[in-house]
This record gives C-alpha cells, structure tokens and sequence, in this order.
C-alpha cells in the first residue's frame, strides 16, 4: 500500500515525492524511481531510515549517468581515462588523478543535468591539463561553454538535505 508523500527528494535539479511502501517480502529498506516520484519499499511499518537506501540508489543514478556522459564528451575531446568511481568525498565534487581515474560525488545527482555536464567536462579537461592554468579554462569554455553559470549552481548547496 503506498501512502501519502513522506518527503521529497531532488533528483536532477527537481524536487519529487518520496512515497513509503511496506512489501513484507522484501529483506531491506530500498528506494526506486517511476519518473515521477521515488518509492521506499520497506518490509515493515515504523520508523524508516532511508538515507542508506537512498544513497544507495543515488550511487547507482550516479555511477550510469556519469557514464553516459563521460561517453557522450570523451569523443569530442580525444582523451581517455582509466576507470571512474563514485563516492562520498566532502570537499570535491570531482578528481582527476594523474593516473587517469577519475572521481565523482554522488550527490551531484541532486543538480540539474547541466551541472553534472559541466563537472564530467572539467574532469576531461584535467586529462590534458592537470592544473587550473589559462589553457585549462579555455578548453573547458571551449566544449562546455556555459560552465560559470553550472559552477554558481555548484556553490549554493554541496549539503543539500536528501
């Protein structure tokens, strides 16, 4: 039986409901997305902790969204990077190792996609230049030109409340 919202949750830059269904024949709590509304699947009623469920999805969102991404960019730029990963790291958004891993924060699949376009770009960028020098910044105008506009979304809530 789903009830009414219990919250909401961004999701791309928009706000959603967050529904709270109990199935006894699930083992744990999960979260899952319609397209238009997240549903918390628990196996019992009570109190729900939903934030490592809700993490959990968003990793998931994150990690094959990234990807598409990364795929859609990398051709335009001639780069190659070596292996992707999604985490929780408090003070970045994304990381480029000079081993050519790169980093993403999970929770930027609370933004709009515009602004995760711009992070999967400036991430690309760093596979040629591992600085923020002058030719860093060109390129990064070059492929995602509205990338001031993404980085002052960017600045407003890291710690948005999911």
């Amino acid at each position: 039986m789903i009830q009414q919202p219990a919250s909401h949750c961004y999701y791309l830059g928009q706000s959603y409901p967050l529904y709270a269904k109990i199935d006894p024949s699930v083992k744990k709590v999960t979260v899952q997305w319609n397209g238009e509304a997240f549903i918390c699947i628990s196996p019992e009623a009570g109190k729900i902790d939903l934030s490592d469920a809700l993490k959990s999805f968003y990793i998931k969102a994150c990690r094959k969204l990234i990807t598409q991404r990364l795929k859609l960019y990398q051709p335009h730029m001639k780069v190659k990077y070596r292996s992707i990963t999604i985490e929780s790291t408090n003070d970045r958004w994304g990381s480029c190792s000079s081993q050519r891993h790169l980093t993403f924060h999970w929770r930027l699949m609370l933004f709009p996609l515009k602004v995760i376009d711009y992070v999967v770009v400036h991430e690309l960028c760093h596979l040629m230049h591992m600085n923020h020098d002058r030719s860093f910044w060109r390129l990064v105008g070059k492929i995602y030109p509205e990338y001031k506009e993404a980085m002052a979304i960017l600045g407003t809530k890291k710690t948005r409340d999911i």
